[in-house]
């Protein structure tokens, strides 16, 4: 890319997430990162159970978890988030960043 392009040192300024300017740094994309969908414990319970039930991969990872974590294995909440986080329903673009680099 020629940097005699007109907007190519605003483009790089603002969109670049580690520049000091950048609209990453004042939080303009908070929203678009954020996450949008959730879950209601107590309807989601059954659905986990049954997730569980069905994928033996997600199970033995689940249980895995479990073992590894005993603070994680004693919270009902954290269950249930990881649960949905390896599941279908998480949304994919949770945390990515909307703009990309072409070099």
């Amino acid at each position: 890319m020629s940097t005699k392009q007109n907007g190519v040192k605003y483009l790089l300024e603002t969109l670049e997430p580690e520049a000091a300017d950048s609209f990453f740094n004042w939080n303009f994309f908070d929203g678009i990162l954020g996450q949008k969908e959730y879950y209601s414990d107590y309807v989601f319970e059954d659905t986990a159970a049954e997730l569980l039930k069905k994928n033996q991969v997600l199970r033995t990872a689940f249980e895995f978890e479990k073992v590894a974590n005993p603070d994680f294995a004693n919270d009902g909440k954290a269950l249930l988030d990881w649960i949905y986080k390896h599941s279908a329903f998480y949304e994919a673009s949770v945390g990515i960043y909307p703009v990309f680099r072409v070099l």
